[in-house]
């Protein structure tokens, strides 16, 4: 028989997978306007961009684009897809995975400094079940959280400082966790712009790359929800938090 908290885990996938289908669909318009001039202004801040991609201001225009954004809470989805295009597959992915980091690491400290008033946006129930899955393993949590609907990364990312989590574990998670989008959004961008430069073989291909990466994320994702291991509703030991100290 289901019960009102079996239908908890299903219903969490189903809007994970609408908002990774919402973002995938931004990311896919954002390219068209972008390519065919009906957004002028963004083809003029990617033109601007690519004015940089031989000299050595690239890579921390771009660390200073993410980290801004993250304070005003603009999309990675379209961030990356900008990189992807102004730098290509290759430096752009790159460039935009570093910036993450740095972004990351600057939100995080950000609330380690600021201590409990990062938080302040999770209350009740929410807040002690976010607590408890960071205090069990800050790794897998910063990881998982890139991932799933959580809110907006700037609050996480400083709910994690303000926890005291390891910084290394989430600096961990985090690098491996935002591989995913950061890979589907350059396979799903460079389909795209294949399909309208007339590469339909290429186009076709790095789509089924893309839906193979969001499909896979989404069944994992999907898989640790309904076993309970996205966010534990049990009381826990903390076992990965800075303060501690080994035997």
């Amino acid at each position: 028989m289901t019960t009102p908290s079996d239908r908890i885990p299903a219903a969490r996938s189903r809007k994970a997978l609408w908002l990774g289908l919402g973002l995938g669909a931004t990311v896919i318009t954002l390219f068209l306007l972008g390519k065919t001039g009906v957004l002028g202004s963004l083809e003029a801040f990617i033109a601007q961009m690519q004015e940089m991609a031989d000299t050595p201001w690239a890579l921390p225009a771009v660390i200073v684009l993410f980290t801004g954004a993250a304070f005003v809470g603009l999309p990675q989805f379209g961030l990356i897809g900008a990189a992807v295009v102004a730098f290509g597959p290759v430096n752009g992915a790159f460039y935009s995975w570093v910036a993450t980091m740095v972004s990351g690491t600057v939100t995080f400290w950000l609330g380690r400094f600021s201590g409990e008033a990062a938080v302040a946006r999770f209350s009740g129930r929410r807040a002690a079940r976010f607590t408890e899955f960071v205090s069990r393993n800050a790794f897998a949590a910063s990881m998982i959280v890139r991932n799933v609907p959580t809110g907006p990364f700037l609050i996480v990312n400083m709910a994690f400082g303000a926890l005291r989590a390891n910084y290394l574990a989430f600096l961990g998670g985090m690098a491996i966790g935002s591989l995913p989008k950061i890979l589907l959004v350059t396979f799903a961008g460079q389909s795209l712009i294949s399909a309208i430069t007339g590469s339909p073989v290429i186009a076709v291909t790095l789509a089924v790359l893309a839906a193979i990466i969001f499909g896979g994320l989404w069944l994992y994702v999907r898989h640790r929800q309904g076993s309970g291991k996205i966010i534990s509703p049990m009381p826990i030991r903390p076992v990965d938090r800075a303060s501690e100290k080994p035997d």
